[in-house]
């Protein structure tokens, strides 16, 4: 009896046991399908979310290839506005600046840090070399009309203050031991006028003091007949001279040098040079201050300073400084236009400065105007400076020609068009409209050579399998619709196109004068032009930082929503605020929400699984599930 009950209870046990193992074999099969079924889902669910990326990977079409450019700060105006009449060519390239000197401009072509360059030097035989070695040579193509003038501040921030003098009267001064007194009868209003040997004096650093010379003097012309004279400074007028290698520096050392060779060897003496420097891209004379790039001088001249290493070293004696007439004229208005008090009450120094004059080889004193530039480059058939030495009746003496420099190779199709229609843009509405940069024009000369250089750049870069280049009057895929309409057929390469038109992301500017036609159709202007006029702004004076002295502000205005511009001048805050929603959406670390069916996947997945996280939890928590 005994034993059946052992018996029993072994087979009772047995039979649990055995229904164990089936029920663990039937609930790991189980598990292991919910797990196969969880990560099958979890594999559909991540396809559905990144196969759209890693397909538009394959199959979208290329980001649009960004065309960079090397400018130079007497560039950047005309520069400005080619991109700002192009950037609406349908299948064109985005362009970005970067801004610099002229040598610093070719540097960058030949490294690769740059697709193009603008300069007034041209390629050296180095530079040549150096870009043969990488497998490509450099197409020329002028593209602006450019003089330099010279900035003045005077004496004193008020400019150069004309006085009547009186002697003291017996009670004042009993032994006649005090000077006379000056009675300020007005500012000095121009013109300011200076030799090239005022400018040797200055620039060359002598110890000649331009405002106690009596030839200077006499050049003011409202001394001698209004009985009328000034304190003169002890010290002569500081120098701000350019530390970026170009073209300002190249023209200066020609023509002091070309009108004062014995100032200039008088220099080199002094400073042991042996032998003589000649006149080069970069100042030969190191020890003399300088600032770097155009913004930066006009910036220290508009704030009554000098280029010294010190900080906040006021121009007691004046300083002047080269720069463009626009530059100059946009320092003068912005110096008139500055309100007597900053925003804490205290009264702003506004400083008076004046555009000098000077002399041509033709002996007439001129202002840097585009008439006198256009006439200079026309005399001489474009080359630089010559109305400073040569009988150039109303020439300009200082002035050259700005142009592009392309490769012969390596640029895409679509990017030797865009090339090919900023030059045939310049040459043709750019060179009709140069005068409101203060440009001088391309003369005939040039513009040929301009033209045959753009058809060079297409031919040359329109090498690739499937592109071929197509002579057409029918422009309206390659620039801007009725702009080289006088130019007839011109050549592009043809590049593949699919028909789709051009999306305006905001409201179209004039890239001369800055007006902005708003979404009603009104037309509203954003800065008024400004011509380059000898004389002072009669009291106007303030101290400022360099950066708000850039060339063209009409044109910057115009073009700062078009591209980008690199540069050590310029600062962008709250961009985000001033853009449209389709740039707001580009620079955005992630698409906006909408504007991306592939984003909305990947948006929807996340919000998916947060949902069913939390709703889970929920669940656990009112005991609805245990696991």
């Amino acid at each position: 009896m005994a034993k059946k009950v052992v018996t029993g209870k072994s087979t009772a046990t047995m039979q649990a046991g055995q229904a164990m193992k089936t029920n663990k074999k039937i609930g790991a099969r189980s598990g292991l399908l919910q797990r196969g079924i969880l990560s099958a889902g979890a594999v559909l669910l991540l396809g559905w979310a990144v196969v759209p990326f890693v397909a538009g990977a394959q199959t979208d079409p290329a980001e649009p290839v960004e065309l960079r450019i090397g400018v130079t700060h007497e560039s950047l105006a005309p520069a400005l506005t080619w991109l700002g009449a192009v950037k609406n060519i349908p299948g064109s390239t985005t362009a970005r600046q970067i801004s610099g000197g002229d040598a610093q401009s070719k540097e960058r072509m030949i490294t690769g840090g740059a697709d193009i360059a603008v300069s007034g030097t041209p390629f050296t035989e180095a530079e040549r070399k150096a870009l043969e070695a990488t497998g490509r040579s450099v197409i020329e193509a002028p593209m602006q009309a450019v003089g330099m003038s010279f900035l003045v501040s005077g004496p004193r921030p008020t400019g150069i203050d004309l006085c009547g003098f009186v002697e003291q009267s017996i009670e004042d001064d009993p032994l006649n031991e005090l000077p006379p007194d000056c009675l300020k009868v007005r500012d000095f209003e121009g013109p300011l006028r200076l030799t090239s040997e005022n400018l040797a004096d200055v620039f060359l650093e002598s110890p000649v003091n331009n405002w106690q010379d009596p030839t200077f003097l006499s050049l003011l012309g409202e001394f001698q007949p209004g009985g009328l004279s000034m304190v003169s400074p002890l010290r002569p007028a500081s120098a701000v001279l350019r530390s970026d290698a170009g073209m300002a520096n190249l023209a200066l050392g020609t023509y002091l040098r070309a009108t004062q060779p014995t100032k200039w060897t008088d220099r080199s003496t002094s400073l042991f040079l042996n032998p003589e420097p000649a006149p080069d891209a970069t100042w030969p004379f190191t020890r003399a201050p300088a600032k770097q790039g155009l913004p930066d001088a006009v910036g220290v001249i508009r704030q009554w300073k000098t280029a010294s290493a010190a900080v906040d070293v006021p121009a007691e004696s004046g300083a002047m400084t080269m720069t463009t007439p626009l530059a100059a004229a946009e320092a003068i208005q912005a110096e008139a236009e500055e309100p007597p008090f900053d925003a804490t009450g205290e009264a702003n120094l506004r400083t008076d400065l004046y555009v000098a004059q000077m002399k041509n080889g033709a002996g007439e004193w001129l202002s840097p105007t585009p008439a006198a530039i256009s006439t200079s480059l026309a005399a001489g058939g474009g080359a630089p400076l010559f109305a400073a030495t040569q009988n150039v009746p109303g020439g300009w003496p200082l002035s050259w020609a700005n142009s592009i420099y392309a490769p012969d190779s390596g640029l895409t199709g679509v990017e030797a068009n865009t090339v090919a229609a900023i030059i045939r843009w310049q040459s043709t509405v750019g060179r009709q409209r140069s005068a409101e940069l203060s440009d001088g024009q391309l003369p005939d000369v040039l513009v040929a050579q301009a033209l045959a250089a753009a058809d060079k750049i297409v031919s040359s870069n329109c090498t690739a399998a499937g592109l071929k280049t197509v002579l057409t009057s029918d422009v309206t895929r390659f620039a801007p619709s009725g702009s080289l309409a006088d130019l007839g057929e011109t050549l592009w390469c043809d590049t593949p196109y699919d028909g789709s038109a051009v999306v305006d992301e905001g409201p179209a500017v004039d890239p001369f004068t800055g007006a902005v036609e708003a979404f009603t159709g009104a037309v509203v202007p954003v800065v008024a032009g400004v011509s380059a006029s000898s004389g002072s702004t009669s009291g106007t004076n303030r101290p400022l930082s360099a950066s708000s002295a850039t060339p063209s502000s009409a044109s910057a205005t115009a073009g700062s929503a078009d591209f980008s511009t690199e540069s050590a001048d310029t600062a962008t805050g709250g961009i985000a605020a001033t853009l449209p929603p389709v740039k707001v959406a580009r620079i955005m670390p992630l698409p906006l929400p909408g504007s991306d069916p592939r984003f909305d996947r990947l948006a929807t997945l996340a919000l998916g699984g947060l949902m069913f996280l939390g709703v889970r939890a929920l669940m656990r928590r009112s005991g609805l599930i245990s696991a």
